[in-house]
């Protein structure tokens, strides 16, 4: 089975160290939840790619993070976990 791979890019600001990991956990599910409404799901062989570059002047931490994900529809990415390998892991 051949997909088409494309890549959902999500950036911006924090502002305090101690919420990084936090925050890199909840944009990971915002992105995923806006990928599943376009009707994609993630490709889970394929992790997450978070950048982090502090800011000197204004203190904080300016992030991209980048996603892969596969179409399946929008009826379907609702049902499927991710894509893994060959084959769709159901949710």
């Amino acid at each position: 089975m051949r997909k088409s791979i494309h890549n959902f890019t999500m950036s911006g600001v924090i502002k305090d160290d101690s919420l990084i990991i936090k925050s890199r956990e909840h944009y990971e599910r915002t992105l995923v939840q806006q990928m599943r409404d376009g009707g994609y799901v993630p490709i889970l062989d394929m992790l997450p790619q978070f950048n982090l570059k502090y800011v000197e002047r204004t203190s904080q931490y300016a992030f991209i993070l980048t996603m892969f994900g596969v179409f399946i529809g929008k009826k379907k990415a609702q049902g499927i976990e991710g894509f893994s390998g060959q084959e769709f892991i159901p949710r």
